[in-house]
């Protein structure tokens, strides 16, 4: 290629930064549209921890091994920073996608088989702690391989729509699979019509339904297309020079750490309270039935109209607006009762969009060959979110779950204070053009 042309061929946008062809970048915005439905459409399961605290609850354990899953989920996250130094090509993100996906699959349909069984209390605990184990790693992985395929896949330009699709989209199928779950149990979202099942086979069934639904993510990911080829990065030598220049770049790439670092107080306020949240609307409503799919179907669908509404927000990488959401929700967990308390679930599902505005933004601010280390690293420090789980759990065990709201609030309250002061509005950074065969 000669440099007139390769000239030629550079976007005029800075942000149209993907060689591919416009029409296979949609594809690709459709298979991660299609990914990411399945993912909500089995949500019951695969977002660790309200089914998993409410089952626990289930089998007599207390509001301490209630959170446990949340916190494994989190302990094991780590992982993923591993993967990126062992398998950094991109030629590696689709088997790995693949793996961790039939990972997830497998042990769901062990929980399923291990509620047949009708094992021990302590068995079928243990069993539901390790899936939320294996979800740890195997969603870890994806987080950072799905960023990198964002980021190669699809312009920077396209962020913004391609977001808003997901989790505009995306949500609608949590609802569905809200409905669903409710229906497993007393049915009140279809006026009292259920399938009739007692426990276990309630559980049993969303288990044994995710497992089969979670291979069509497979599929997503095997038609998702990547450049053929692309410039070699610069080599760095061995193992231990690539992790070097990987902690290097982070360090000194401020927009990054300083997110990654915010993303961890914010999971930690907002998200680690779910689980007690959850176990806290029985107490609110004692007469009142089961209310696991209310609570999903409020999450989701309040989480999909606010992933149409902010989509221009996602592609401006702005992280301010779901925090506060968070922090509203947290509000009205403390100042409601009754049915009112419901609509909490509504507030933190809509505030839950950070888990696409924290990455988003530390993928816009990474150089391409950075971003699954960067977002590894992300994930290492999301370690620390583990313990906040199992901190709500001890607070709520000793001083009642209100307490532990009201901890939560402070996080938040700190987190939205220290986005405002510490992150820019455009991380935007460039870099050379990516270079086809």
């Amino acid at each position: 290629m000669t440099a007139a042309s390769a000239t030629s061929i550079e976007p005029s946008n800075p942000l149209d930064d993907c060689p591919l062809p416009a029409a296979t970048q949609s594809w690709n915005l459709g298979c991660l549209v299609i990914y990411w439905c399945v993912t909500y459409l089995c949500a019951p399961i695969s977002y660790i921890g309200l089914t998993h605290a409410n089952l626990l609850k289930v089998l007599g354990n207390s509001d301490t091994v209630s959170n446990l899953p949340a916190a494994v989920y989190q302990w094991l996250i780590i992982v993923p920073v591993v993967a990126a130094w062992w398998f950094p090509q991109p030629k590696h993100l689709k088997p790995l996608g693949l793996a961790a996906i039939g990972m997830e699959a497998a042990i769901s349909a062990v929980v399923a088989v291990m509620l047949w069984l009708r094992v021990s209390p302590a068995v079928g605990s243990a069993a539901v702690i390790v899936h939320a184990a294996v979800f740890g790693v195997s969603n870890g992985v994806m987080m950072t391989v799905q960023w990198e395929l964002v980021k190669r896949g699809i312009s920077t330009s396209r962020r913004g729509r391609a977001l808003g699709s997901i989790y505009g989209i995306g949500p609608l199928f949590a609802c569905l699979g809200a409905v669903l779950q409710d229906a497993l149990f007393d049915g009140q979202l279809l006026g009292g019509r259920s399938f009739g099942l007692e426990f276990p086979a309630n559980y049993l069934a969303m288990f044994a339904a995710v497992a089969p639904l979670l291979l069509l993510k497979c599929a997503a990911i095997g038609w998702y297309r990547l450049p053929m080829s692309v410039a070699p990065a610069a080599e760095t030598g061995s193992m231990v020079n690539e992790i070097a220049t990987g902690m290097r770049q982070f360090v000194r790439n401020r927009a990054v750490w300083v997110a990654v670092v915010l993303y961890v107080v914010v999971y930690s306020g907002g998200n680690a309270i779910f689980s007690n949240v959850s176990l806290h609307a029985q107490a609110v409503l004692p007469d009142e039935s089961e209310t696991l799919g209310i609570q999903s179907f409020l999450r989701f669908g309040c989480k999909a109209i606010a992933g149409v509404l902010l989509g221009l927000l996602l592609a401006r990488s702005n992280p301010r607006a779901t925090t506060a959401i968070l922090l509203a929700g947290m509000g009205w967990a403390l100042g409601s009762s009754g049915w009112w308390f419901m609509a909490t679930f509504g507030l933190l599902g809509a505030g839950e969009l950070f888990g696409a505005y924290f990455p988003n933004y530390i993928t816009t601010a990474s150089e391409k060959r950075f971003v699954r280390v960067n977002l590894a690293y992300m994930n290492v420090l999301s370690v620390l979110i583990g313990f906040s789980s199992l901190a709500f759990g001890v607070i709520s065990d000793a001083f009642g779950r209100i307490a532990s709201f009201q901890v939560a609030t402070l996080v938040l309250l700190a987190a939205l204070v220290l986005i405002y002061a510490l992150l820019p509005a455009d991380p935007t950074i460039g870099e050379p053009e990516t270079t086809l065969t």
